[in-house]
């Protein structure tokens, strides 16, 4: 059986270690995804990945695994949080909401968390209604988000790279002054293409990932992100 309760720090009380935290994701979530509580939720919505993301958001933003996590930090991660940096339609809610309360189910039968009890009940029937206001409120957004959103908007798919680089060069062309959509409606000053997108896909989860991927494609697309990320800095600096 995994080990649950195994450290992903370098040691007691210092920083996360991403191997360690990318293992302990693997070897968690592939149970998961074998377990009984886990196969309807894949089965309706084409897959998972919703719990692995929130609880990722958890350790990287917060710095708890799933026993060390008390109810006020998951209604953090999952209301504030996830509103804030994820870059999905509110109606994806429903399904967040059915995958975590499978996915803290699971986490009760076979390791007896202490903690499971208290937050699943956070996850009753009001929990999607709640989770769908706050991914559908601009106020809740980031820097980062908002640009997603506003690329979905005028229709280009910023799931894809191709869509991306499409919405890049629309925001180049079209916005004048250095200007960006802002969450709350109209023009703001922003702070350019290159900072945005290191906001989006510096070391974070990046924003706009199909949640069916598994924590080794969510590491190598990090990787790759991190990449790019430093490639614009070095074009920047030669410019």
């Amino acid at each position: 059986m995994f080990d649950i309760h195994q450290s992903v720090r370098y040691s007691k009380g210092g920083e996360i270690d991403p191997e360690a935290m990318e293992k302990y994701f693997e070897g968690l979530f592939t149970e998961f995804a074998a377990s009984p509580e886990a196969q309807p939720v894949a089965e309706k919505y084409d897959g998972l990945g919703w719990a692995a993301t929130v609880t990722r958001y958890a350790v990287d933003y917060l710095g708890v695994t799933p026993p060390e996590m008390s109810t006020g930090d998951f209604r953090e991660v999952l209301f504030e949080i996830i509103p804030r940096k994820v870059s999905t339609d509110a109606s994806s809610a429903g399904a967040l909401i059915d995958e975590l309360r499978a996915f803290w189910q699971f986490l009760r039968r076979v390791y007896h968390l202490k903690n499971a009890d208290a937050i699943l009940a956070t996850l009753g029937d009001d929990a999607a209604a709640r989770l769908e206001k706050e991914l559908a409120n601009p106020a809740n957004f980031g820097m980062a988000k908002s640009f997603f959103m506003k690329g979905k908007e005028l229709g280009f798919d910023m799931t894809t790279q191709q869509g991306l680089d499409a919405f890049m060069l629309y925001y180049n062309a079209h916005l004048l002054g250095g200007m960006m959509p802002s969450p709350l409606g109209g023009m703001i000053p922003g702070p350019g293409i290159d900072s945005i997108l290191d906001d989006a896909f510096g070391e974070e989860e990046p924003l706009s990932l199909p949640p069916s991927m598994t924590p080794k494609q969510r590491a190598e697309l990090r990787k790759k992100r991190k990449s790019q990320r430093q490639a614009r800095k070095r074009n920047r600096r030669k410019k």
